[in-house]
């Protein structure tokens, strides 16, 4: 019984972090497909398409710890988009750290700068880093609402609405 519980909890897990890493990996996709077709058009190249994957995949990873440590907790009698909005926020500063302390982490390994590594850009482009940032938070915003809405009206249940087939 011990066992059945847990193996049902961990292919919960796996299916949260696989359908977190597709949804992610939309988004990174296409940040990588706009920052290509920028660049073609000034005739640089750009091949890093599937640097999408791999980040989306860490970003699941460290949201989903997230949200280990501060979960949503939508029944205190405070409006749902209060919890959005500050869990979302939330959410993506701790996914910035903790992709930041991993990059730095493996910077130092490989003998890089690190601060070049943590923004994942060279010296002089903040601003580009900035624009992810909340680019990354307009696509976490959507993940936490429709994570509340389902905690809200009771787990599973926004799932079963939205891909059941209704008669």
């Amino acid at each position: 019984m011990l066992f059945a519980a847990i193996g049902s909890k961990i292919k919960t897990e796996l299916i949260r972090a696989w359908s977190l890493t597709f949804y992610f990996a939309i988004f990174f996709i296409a940040i990588s497909y706009f920052r290509f077709a920028v660049l073609q058009h000034a005739e640089v190249p750009y091949t890093d398409f599937y640097l999408g994957v791999i980040k989306a995949a860490v970003c699941a990873k460290f949201l989903l710890i997230s949200q280990a440590i501060y979960p949503l907790k939508v029944h205190d009698g405070k409006p749902l988009i209060g919890h959005i909005l500050s869990r979302s926020v939330l959410y993506v500063l701790i996914v910035i750290i903790l992709v930041a302390i991993e990059e730095y982490i493996v910077a130092k390994i490989h003998g890089t700068l690190p601060e070049h590594a943590i923004t994942g850009l060279e010296a002089g482009t903040l601003n580009l880093f900035f624009s992810l940032t909340i680019l990354y938070w307009l696509m976490v915003i959507p993940y936490v609402m429709y994570s509340a809405i389902d905690q809200y009206i009771g787990e599973q249940k926004l799932t079963t609405i939205l891909f059941k087939t209704h008669k």
